[in-house]
């Protein structure tokens, strides 16, 4: 892991929390360099997703909680993130490029008081009920754990992995040309 960035505001938790966020996706951007789009649609299994699947994931799950931590109205179809329909370089980095223009538009909104108050994200169930620094602290480690993801399948696609699936999210087992 590398060293992360000095916040823009020393001891200010909020902006530690999203310049953490920030690295997050430059770190997505070098994962996903190199991987064409068969590679970033690829799938290694029944069950898996691909690098598209899961960016498009992190950046969905990680949107809502920006939103509602500032108090911004906005709308997540979380199933419509694991459709297996094939994305391109240019649609996943866009969405890295949404996510952070949201993270500048709400940095100012994501203040003490925030952090503080106590909130239901939209997609779980309304008693499910946590401080705005427990949702955005828990959805940074839930998009970590996803990068492990990412470089878990890329370096399965760049090895040529026996029988992968060429499919889209959740696809079936196939043989990946090699060429």
């Amino acid at each position: 892991m590398s060293i992360p960035a000095a916040p823009a505001e020393p001891f200010a938790i909020a902006s530690t929390v999203l310049t953490l966020f920030e690295e997050l996706h430059d770190q997505v951007r070098r994962e996903i360099e190199g991987l064409d789009d068969d590679g970033l649609n690829w799938v290694p299994d029944a069950g898996a997703n691909a690098v598209a699947t899961i960016v498009t994931h992190i950046v969905g799950s990680e949107v809502e909680t920006l939103r509602c931590v500032a108090g911004v109205t906005g709308a997540r179809d979380r199933a419509s993130e694991f459709v297996g329909s094939r994305r391109y370089r240019a649609d996943i980095l866009g969405e890295l490029r949404t996510a952070d223009a949201l993270i500048e538009n709400v940095r100012s909104e994501i203040d003490a008081h925030r952090l503080q108050t106590v909130l239901a994200l939209p997609t779980l169930p309304p008693e499910e009920r946590r401080t705005g620094l427990t949702w955005l602290v828990g959805n940074y480690g839930h998009a970590r754990e996803h990068v492990g993801h990412i470089q878990l399948t890329k370096q399965l696609y760049l090895s040529g992995s026996p029988e992968p699936s060429t499919g889209g999210a959740h696809g079936g087992r196939g043989t990946r040309q090699k060429g």
